[in-house]
């Protein structure tokens, strides 16, 4: 390869590489409501490294951060909502500031319970802040009349 070919190749892959990396950097949701559709489908799929990318802080997300134990609480939450379909409800503020609380039904064999989603907005979009798993883990329980914690799809 010639000197000059070399110096083309050189040039455009020092162009080409931020462009790739940003194109690679996916973002968090557009919206409060969207964060946690993405949020809860990745889980569900279990697609973890975008669970990563969606769950976080007002700093940005666990994937960029990488916090202590998280890889752990991914695969935790993971098992916990695995083939659930969530659908936001409900978007109001919440009691911490600039936070949105996401009013969210999770859905599995035939059977509805609604949780509180807590959803911050950071540099890179909305992210999942916090749950309640105790609630959503109600999903995995028998939903029969006498004995359910959540309700009968209609």
């Amino acid at each position: 390869m010639s000197k000059v070919a070399t110096h083309r190749l050189v040039a455009l892959l020092l162009v080409a590489s931020p462009l790739s990396a940003f194109a690679q950097t996916p973002a968090g949701g557009a919206t409060p409501s969207a964060a946690v559709s993405e949020f809860m489908r990745a889980l569900a799929d279990s697609n973890l490294t975008r669970v990563a990318q969606l769950w976080g802080n007002a700093k940005g997300p666990v994937s960029s951060s990488r916090p202590k134990g998280y890889e752990k609480k991914i695969v935790i939450m993971q098992a916990l909502l695995r083939g659930v379909v969530a659908k936001p409800v409900g978007d109001v503020a919440a009691d911490k500031g600039g936070m949105r609380t996401v009013t969210t039904q999770l859905s599995h064999n035939g059977c509805l319970v609604t949780i509180p989603v807590n959803v911050v907005k950071s540099s890179v979009g909305w992210l999942v802040h916090d749950f309640d798993d105790v609630e959503a883990s109600k999903i995995n329980q028998p939903c029969e009349a006498s004995k359910r914690p959540g309700n009968l799809e209609p």
